[in-house]
């Protein structure tokens, strides 16, 4: 190979690592850099957001930046930053305390929403549906079987389970609520009991982050983590020896959201954002390709995934949810510092 083909390829190879470096910039970069930029904070996962982000740019001529970060975070930006126009994701539970942050909006693909994702407040448009999963290593779970929850508790599992900060990430918060209707049977006060166990058998580890939860297990960290489907559908895909489990005692599955920030200055490219993701053609390549499941009626769920009537599913009460978020939390920390403490 020539000297000059070499240099012609490396010259290649950084012009597309800066292109993806441009599309993803980090909280430390100032919002709203030009006055025409729709601005849009998301704990998603970056190979899920490129593509998508990407055809809309393409669709509609609007530039996006995107500043990537954790569900809680997400929200102090918007509630602390004019400049940013959209947030996309984080669950209805976990941003529900917010609703006063974000602009009403019904999209015209309301419509085709299935019920469950059509009749929410109008500050909330329902993106995808997202299952709370278990995530298994194959190459180092050894004799370990984990079908559920109670499988957790296992003396083999302690500090081998990656569970995320439920304070500042909404996958985790899921599962803390997942957890108590399921080991409560449908009644959360009675599931404090499990979750008081759970909690010493983390030996301390708790990440920061919903992608270290998916990662570390991937990457054989971890034997096992709670995460949510999409993240562990990706990994299937990139070919991680993981399995997926839909826990026996029950699975939870709440929607995901965009949520158009009442202050921004971009209300009609905010608009025309979250259009296009409940669009069909955004929801189905979603469901095809990315491995979330759609809120809308007329889009097929992924093969990768099973289908929702072969899941245990159990409902909430999310005005319950909401109300009590700061309490849970708090009990669930409480737990974490009785167990560093035996």
């Amino acid at each position: 190979m020539s000297k000059k083909l070499c240099i012609s390829i490396i010259f290649t190879l950084l012009i597309t690592a800066l292109f993806g470096a441009f599309i993803l910039r980090s909280t430390n970069k100032s919002a709203g850099e030009k006055e025409d930029t729709l601005v849009v904070v998301s704990p998603h996962p970056t190979e899920f957001m490129i593509p998508l982000i990407q055809e809309f740019e393409n669709e509609t001529g609007i530039a996006v930046e995107i500043i990537s970060c954790g569900t809680t975070e997400a929200i102090s930006s918007i509630m602390n930053n004019e400049n940013i126009d959209v947030l996309w994701g984080g669950s209805l539970l976990a941003v529900g305390p917010y609703r006063e942050c974000f602009a009403s909006y019904k999209t015209l693909n309301r419509a085709v929403f299935m019920e469950d994702y059509k009749n929410v407040d109008a500050e909330f448009t329902c993106f995808s549906n997202v299952p709370s999963v278990l995530m298994i290593n194959k190459d180092i779970i050894g004799d370990i079987k984990i079908t559920g929850y109670r499988d957790l508790l296992q003396k083999e599992l302690m500090g081998q389970i990656a569970f995320a900060d439920p304070r500042g990430s909404s996958s985790a918060f899921e599962h803390l609520v997942n957890m108590l209707y399921a080991m409560g049977e449908g009644e959360p006060e009675q599931g404090w009991d499990y979750v008081k166990e759970f909690a010493k058998n983390l030996n301390g580890v708790l990440l920061g982050n919903s992608s270290a939860v998916y990662k570390g297990v991937s990457n054989g960290e971890f034997k096992v983590g709670l995460t949510f489907e999409e993240a562990a559908v990706t990994m299937l895909k990139s070919d991680k020896h993981i399995e997926i489990v839909y826990m026996e005692e029950g699975v939870v599955s709440t929607p995901d959201g965009i949520y158009i920030s009442k202050n921004s200055s971009r209300q009609d490219s905010a608009k025309r954002f979250v259009d296009f993701m409940t669009s069909k053609d955004a929801q189905r390549f979603m469901a095809s390709d990315l491995g979330r499941r759609s809120v809308r009626k007329d889009v097929e769920d992924s093969a990768l995934v099973i289908p929702m009537d072969e899941i245990n599913s159990i409902t909430v009460d999310k005005e319950m949810v909401v109300e009590n978020k700061y309490k849970w939390l708090s009990q669930f920390d409480e737990y974490l510092k009785e167990a560093a403490d035996e």
